[in-house]
């Protein structure tokens, strides 16, 4: 089985990542993974640099941004063409345009309204799949998994699992899971 790392931040994202891209990419190679993807929290800082050491490594690079939305949520957006890159640009754009540093969101509508050519990962502890869990349990994480499926498009949804070893993630795996297999 082939594994590609699809939501590694970098030093880019304060507090949350700690590698800078070219070390992410380096590590990469060594692990022989096909793929990464860099998604920085509310921007694209480190894509020059994450693209550049990736076409020296002969590391596919997937650029994108977890996009913080005014629900709470951070939704782990990757651009899968080039207007998803030009709408996660916009995205991000109006996001800072409006608040200050650090405190900006988009709206749900932002989000449906620059959808087209993102890809949408369901995200960690801080992501739409794991709050809608959190706040209700498997029915409200079934309604928010369709709302992504709505907004992005089933074949633009994935559902992630992580394992960082705490308590709480292995039910949310398992929830996570059964709600992936509904959305088939």
């Amino acid at each position: 089985m082939l594994y590609a790392e699809l939501h590694a931040r970098s030093a880019f994202s304060f507090l949350e990542g700690a590698s800078l891209p070219e070390d992410l990419i380096e590590r990469a190679a060594e692990l022989e993974l096909p793929a990464v993807a860099l998604l920085d929290r509310d921007g694209v800082y480190g894509a020059p640099r994450f693209h550049v050491a990736a076409r020296r490594a002969g590391v596919r690079a997937h650029i994108g941004a977890e996009i913080t939305c005014t629900d709470g949520a951070r939704y782990p957006l990757l651009a899968a063409t080039r207007t998803g890159y030009q709408n996660l640009c916009r995205l991000i754009t109006r996001m800072k345009l409006r608040a200050r540093k650090g405190e900006g969101a988009v709206t749900p509508a932002e989000l449906a309204e620059f959808a087209g050519g993102l890809v949408c990962l369901s995200g960690d502890e801080k992501g739409p799949l794991a709050r809608a869990l959190q706040r209700g349990g498997l029915e409200v994480g079934r309604e928010a998994a369709a709302g992504l499926v709505e907004t992005f498009g089933r074949q633009n949804v994935y559902i992630e699992l992580q394992r960082h070893f705490r308590r709480s993630q292995e039910a949310r795996n398992q929830a996570a899971l059964e709600i992936a297999r509904s959305l088939r």
